[in-house]
């Protein structure tokens, strides 16, 4: 795939709009630390807001990605998003920057993300064979795996050196260059793709007076849930980022006050999953070529949760290096087969949905798995203070392991393959 120039510089463009999105992460919540003296609440409230436009904004935004060319609608959600950060270090300067305006801006700024990764999604389809999408989708999480863990100490070593507010201008220019390469991706579909931009829009185009009420923004939520196939991956998903948010809201916490992790050991341990699913991309296309598609995906939900049963565990240790290679074992794991799950939904999804849907159907499925997490996150705190974390953690770990019954159970799913199913290019 990296012979393909088109293709090479989509990739990069991800990859460097990754490693902006992921430093900021860290930039504005210091950003607001620092200089806005944040509180506790405040800090909660900003954390929220990405999560907040997925639930609020995310089935209009599918529509929108899959009304228009989707490589415009990717370059036009990237300049939109250089100039409202670009607006935070301007409002710095003039003495003008609040709260309000960074809840408003991470809030903005999280719609048009979800608005670049459903066209994406559908840019892929549109111009590359569809043969070759395993590969691809391993590519793109493999980005996603490094930039989770390299850009926040990217954005940490930019505040520490240019501090906060300027920390944001290497972000702009992130975007800035994420452009140029998507303009230099080329325009067309490969030989292989099913269909044209212009034929996958046909079908919106008689469909856009319905499109403007909410009976068409829930297009894709109401098709993606009465799909055989799509609906356990999306159902067995929201379980598992339920109790995924449950568990790693009390992770750091336990790792510290528990195990006595320094800083230091947290991010190793953070390193040890980065690679975990740097490795998993490399390999994620030749698992889907290999394995039946049912027992893959259930395999990519059981290996994350003998990884989450590992941090819990290592407290019954007595050696601090054993607790802490546990711990990295765990992480490994879990990031490890996560991107396996990722490129397999991902591939999924593309495979069964009608090219003209692909944007509405990442919407919706981005608004369902999005959607229990701040729930689970909430329940993992509450437990961790009324029982122990450890508890909190065994109960998520538990959790984790039932999400594979909606998989397991579901007959249509065990007779699909990706590797042997025909692909869907039309309504």
């Amino acid at each position: 795939m990296l012979k393909d120039r088109s293709f090479r510089n989509l990739w990069t463009a991800q990859t460097v709009s990754l490693f902006g999105t992921q430093a900021s992460v860290v930039i504005i919540p210091l950003l607001a630390l620092e200089t806005l003296d944040a509180s506790a609440f405040e800090m909660g409230l900003l954390g929220s807001a990405e999560s907040l436009a997925v639930l609020l904004l995310g089935l209009w935004v599918g529509m929108t990605a899959d009304r228009y060319p989707r490589r415009s609608v990717m370059v036009t959600a990237n300049i939109a998003r250089l100039l409202l950060i670009g607006m935070i270090p301007v409002a710095y300067a003039l003495d003008l920057l609040s709260i309000p305006l960074l809840f408003t801006t991470v809030f903005l700024v999280g719609a048009l993300t979800l608005l670049y990764d459903s066209a994406l999604s559908s840019h892929m389809v549109l111009t590359f064979d569809r043969r070759q999408l395993p590969k691809i989708n391993s590519y793109m999480e493999g980005s996603t795996a490094v930039s989770e863990v390299a850009g926040p100490g990217l954005g940490g070593l930019l505040v520490q050196a240019l501090g906060a507010p300027m920390a944001l201008v290497a972000d702009v220019c992130s975007y800035v260059a994420s452009t140029v390469l998507l303009l230099g991706s080329g325009d067309g579909p490969k030989k292989g793709a099913e269909t044209t931009e212009q034929e996958s829009e046909q079908p919106e185009q008689s469909e856009q007076p319905e499109q403007e009420t909410v009976k068409g923004a829930l297009t894709g939520f109401t098709w993606a849930f009465s799909h055989p196939v799509l609906r356990p991956v999306i159902v067995s998903a929201a379980h598992f980022n339920f109790f995924t948010a449950m568990f790693f809201a009390v992770y750091t916490f336990y790792v510290v006050k528990e195990l006595g992790f320094s800083p230091l050991l947290v991010g190793l341990a953070s390193a040890a999953g980065g690679l975990g699913g740097v490795l998993s991309a490399t390999a994620a296309s030749a698992f889907m070529s290999r394995v039946r598609t049912r027992l893959l995906y259930v395999l990519s939900l059981v290996v994350p949760t003998v990884g989450a049963f590992l941090v819990p565990g290592s407290g019954l240790l007595d050696s601090s290096l054993l607790r802490f290679l546990a711990v990295a074992a765990g992480m490994f794991l879990w990031s490890f087969a996560i991107v396996v799950n990722l490129v397999m939904s991902e591939t999924i999804k593309q495979m069964v949905t009608p090219t003209h849907m692909i944007g509405q159907v990442t919407s919706a499925m981005r608004f369902t798995t999005l959607g229990f997490e701040p729930v689970g996150a909430i329940v993992g705190g509450t437990v961790s203070q009324f029982l122990s974390p450890t508890t909190a953690l065994v109960i998520a770990s538990c959790g984790l392991a039932t999400s594979i019954a909606w998989v397991v159970l579901n007959r249509h799913l065990g007779t699909y393959d990706v590797n042997e199913a025909e692909p869907v290019s039309t309504a």
